[in-house]
């Protein structure tokens, strides 16, 4: 079933739900492969996919929220608690990468979406209140929306160890 009810989410929240889990994973590993060290082998390697993941994301979350508000009647019944935690989700989801956007476009830089589709063109004009905001955002916020990730997941867990009508995963897992 592609929409959700209020039983379990439907086919299309669940692609994005998980479809943007990887793209998360992915930035996690790219920026701990940044911090660790950003002139090895391995991080040139990964990082350089970096912004083309980020990018997706945003694209990807602001379909995600148009979507989830069109099925908001439907979905599974989540406390205020659980409620205000997926907000705070939904705001950095989008947030983190539009900061480095707004970076992008400060910092004159082109950027090409996978090598086909352009989306900014370079400039020589250099907008230092975008890169700085970018510069100062753009990581913490990313690791404050990692630390909410992972605070998801535990309580996913817990809630699966909890069993019953606690047990929330199965409305993300499908049948």
């Amino acid at each position: 079933m592609m929409g959700d009810t209020t039983e379990r989410y439907g086919t299309l929240s669940r692609f994005f739900h998980w479809f943007m889990a990887l793209g998360f994973a992915w930035m996690f590993l790219t920026a701990c492969a940044r911090f660790i060290d950003k002139d090895a082998a391995f991080t040139k390697a990964v990082f350089q996919y970096h912004g083309q993941v980020g990018f997706t994301i945003l694209w990807l979350g602001v379909l995600r929220i148009l979507w989830a508000i069109s099925q908001s009647k439907h979905r599974p019944h989540n406390n205020t608690i659980t409620k205000l935690g997926h907000l705070a989700l939904y705001v950095l989801m989008l947030a983190v990468p539009f900061i480095a956007v707004l970076r992008t476009i400060g910092s004159g830089r082109p950027f090409t979406y996978w090598n086909t589709i352009p989306i900014l063109s370079g400039s020589d004009e250099k907008i230092q209140w975008m890169v700085d905001l970018g510069n100062s955002l753009h990581g913490n916020l990313g690791w404050l929306l990692f630390l909410l990730i992972a605070g998801h997941i535990v309580m996913a867990i817990k809630h699966r160890i909890a069993g019953g009508e606690e047990d929330v995963m199965p409305r993300m897992l499908g049948k």
